[in-house]
């Protein structure tokens, strides 16, 4: 009985530890179009562009001035 309750904790603890670190978010460009992302967007003031990891797991980078509005989903 004692087993079969922790193995259900520990399940359970398993499945929200991975929820928890796979965030997505999207990101609206000004032209319409909107991308979809398994990492937060992040800003180099450097070269003007975003760097965010694709759902496909490549890194991609988007021009600052072409992005509208990002979100969380």
């Amino acid at each position: 009985m004692l087993r079969k309750i922790f193995s259900q904790i520990l399940l359970l603890s398993t499945l929200v530890l991975a929820s928890c670190g796979s965030t997505h978010y999207k990101v609206t460009l000004k032209d319409g179009r909107e991308l979809n992302t398994a990492s937060k967007p992040e800003f180099s003031s450097k070269t003007g562009y975003y760097r965010y990891k694709a759902l496909n797991g490549k890194d991609e980078l988007v021009r600052a001035d072409e992005v509208l509005m990002m979100s969380e989903l």
